[in-house]
């Protein structure tokens, strides 16, 4: 194993005799393959998944972001199909095969048919098990967490991002500057997701804000609302989870008066860039789909006008306790996708072809009693 330090070839018995350190430059291994079991990488494995999520340290990311990157990476270095499968199929092939001859050759029917159907049995639990692998976490968050904080004892991670900290967030705006207003806002489903945008500088380089639905961040909040409430034609983006609170986003926006619902904006539009159910149907194993009890009744007890801008199907998903957060998907990516939805927005006519479809207009006879809110969501997320 390569020391990440110097680049020195260490083999185990050099790593145990110098007490899990390089043999020339005395730097330590965090992780040992050789004692981990169902996990097994290596410190330069580590260091890539920290390089690659941050873009060679030019991106902020949090840990969440990076446990995902780390199950998708040891799925990967596993491979679809498992040894374990693979002698799986192996065998599934050979009891088909006796069972097919000993008919043939015997008309033993008995010897026939048990072969064939412990045959199909061991095909289908064969193709369960890849199946499984291929759409499950490996590694779960809490022992990630142990994994991190040792990896962060020897190697510091100047990029994870806290809430707490509200890295490159002012206490104030300035008065000048209050005057004025935005051309878009940016809103999402938590805190985290703003304050990844932020850290990243995506307010300054789109001329936009950036705000949680609970209120993310708390010391400029109301000021920035009073400026968005003074663009007549604000533009809001709306990112947020495949989950019961993240599809109740738009749904809050547009009827809540705390946000842009009776307010004096006279043309407000909402563009859905976040994750819908109905996205994750089509590409299931690209996504990590996750369960929880709080989940599903969160979902059931959701009210009728955000159920019916929902399929049947995906009602059905959520209420079974599913989701998929945004946090799976790198910086690199959230970032494309919102500018990429802001790009499409700014055609002059959106229709079905440009990525987005109208659900929420007054003219779809679904109008949320706003002032002249329309709404557009995306059927494709990235």
């Amino acid at each position: 194993m390569k020391c990440i330090n110097c680049g020195t070839e260490n083999n185990y018995k050099e790593r145990l005799a110098n007490s899990r350190h390089c043999k020339n430059c005395n730097y330590r291994f965090v992780f040992e393959p050789k004692l981990m079991y169902s996990a097994k990488f290596s410190d330069a494995f580590f260091e890539k998944l920290v390089t690659d999520i941050s873009v060679n340290n030019t991106l902020k990311f949090t840990d969440k972001q990076l446990f995902y990157l780390f199950n998708k990476r040891l799925i990967k270095k596993r491979g679809n199909v498992t040894s374990d499968s693979t002698f799986l199929i192996f065998l599934t092939i050979i009891l088909g095969t006796v069972g097919f001859l000993a008919y043939q050759e015997t008309n033993d029917i008995f010897t026939s048919v048990i072969c064939i159907s412990m045959s199909l049995g061991i095909g289908i639990i064969s193709t369960f098990q890849n199946n499984r692998k291929n759409q499950e976490l490996l590694v779960t968050y809490e022992k990630f967490q142990d994994y991190l904080n040792s990896w962060k004892a020897v190697n510091p991670i100047n990029g994870i991002l806290t809430v707490t900290e509200q890295q490159n967030l002012p206490s104030s705006i300035n008065s000048d500057i209050t005057t004025y207003s935005f051309d878009r806002v940016v809103v999402c489903d938590n805190a985290e997701i703003a304050n990844l945008l932020i850290a990243n500088n995506f307010h300054f380089e789109n001329n936009s804000a950036v705000l949680s639905i609970d209120g993310y961040p708390e010391n400029i909040f109301d000021t920035v609302m009073e400026m968005l409430r003074r663009n007549d034609n604000l533009k809001v983006y709306v990112l947020h989870d495949a989950s019961p609170s993240g599809v109740s986003v738009v749904n809050t926006l547009s009827t809540n008066s705390d946000w842009f619902s009776n307010t004096s904006n006279s043309n407000v539009t909402i563009y859905d860039l976040g994750l819908l159910p109905r996205q994750v149907f089509n590409n299931s194993s690209f996504f990590f789909t996750q369960i929880s009890e709080d989940s599903a009744r969160e979902a059931q007890e959701l009210p009728s006008d955000i159920k019916n801008d929902l399929t049947e199907k995906e009602i059905k998903w959520l209420e079974a306790g599913k989701y998929v957060e945004l946090e799976s998907f790198t910086p690199q990516r959230l970032l494309r996708v919102i500018s990429q939805g802001i790009s499409k927005s700014r055609q002059t006519n959106i229709d079905n072809s440009s990525g987005f479809v109208d659900y929420g207009s007054p003219s779809s006879g679904n109008d949320f009693d706003s002032c002249d809110t329309t709404i557009f969501a995306d059927d494709c997320f990235g």
